[in-house]
């Protein structure tokens, strides 16, 4: 569990991009096709795999830009139904920023994104999500 802090939030974007984009590797042989298809050698692999993880990285830093004030301000909302509200808006807007601007030809790819994200908000900030509810300062 994270205390709700600028570092927490990052690291939650920044993991959850990493996790996310890793899975999308690996959805529809992306990774085979950009890497391994294009190596002949252990040393062209890691090469190509250290560019391909430096282009994802690199795509990943106006998402988080994007969301990190937003999103650490959701969290640290005491009442319930107004972060159960916002939060739906961050992911909604979270779903439509990255399928028109990073994946338009691929709308299921913002559906990835979305469930990622709720998990590893849950696994990060359980405790605070819980207490919110548990408070129910409605």
């Amino acid at each position: 569990m994270f205390k709700i802090n600028g570092i927490s939030v990052c690291i939650y974007l920044l993991l959850k991009y990493i996790v996310f984009f890793t899975v999308l590797a690996f959805v529809g042989d992306r990774f085979k096709h950009i890497v391994l298809d294009n190596a002949t050698t252990h040393a062209e692999i890691f090469k190509l795999s250290l560019g391909y993880t430096l282009y994802v990285l690199i795509y990943t830093i106006p998402m988080i830009l994007i969301l990190f004030f937003p999103l650490q301000f959701i969290l640290t909302l005491k009442s319930t139904r107004w972060f159960i509200f916002l939060i739906l808006l961050l992911y909604i807007a979270e779903y439509f920023i990255y399928t028109y601007l990073y994946a338009s030809s691929d709308k299921s790819l913002g559906v990835y994104n979305l469930v990622i994200g709720v998990i590893l908000l849950w696994l990060f900030f359980y405790k605070i999500i819980i207490i919110k509810f548990g408070t129910a300062n409605i």
